[in-house]
């Protein structure tokens, strides 16, 4: 479970997107497919690192962090998604509205302070 944040509490948020570097945990294979004596095994060892590094080439691993005035940073995982995929255009559009809701409320996005947009800054919008 992730903890709660008060949006008036924030100080920054950012989403952090990463390739998928877990699966390279599968290329410690290609010891098995080196080594083996079997043919299988060694198709099956070099083909799970090939699988490994196609996976870490191709996925992205996206997670929310929030740094609240006060308190611990949290971090929200929010999965892993296909490069292009809709998944990842849904992400990343979920991004840029949320990052859009946070600067209108004076929230730093990304690491950059970012005042309001100059319709909210007078009250009203821009005639």
């Amino acid at each position: 479970m992730v903890p709660p944040v008060e949006l008036g509490s924030l100080r920054e948020a950012r989403l952090e997107s990463r390739f998928f570097r877990e699966a390279l945990a599968l290329t410690v294979f290609a010891l098995l497919g080196l080594w083996a004596q079997p043919v299988a095994l060694k198709v099956l060892g070099l083909g799970m690192a090939a699988l490994g590094v196609l996976l870490a080439l191709t996925c992205r691993s996206h997670g929310l962090v929030l740094f609240p005035r006060q308190g611990p940073t949290v971090r929200w995982p929010l999965g892993l998604a296909r490069r292009g995929s809709s998944r990842d255009t849904r992400l990343l559009a979920a991004w840029t509205s949320l990052a859009e809701a946070l600067r209108v409320r004076g929230v730093a996005v990304d690491g950059e302070a970012s005042p309001p947009p100059p319709s909210m800054r007078d009250g009203g919008p821009l005639a």
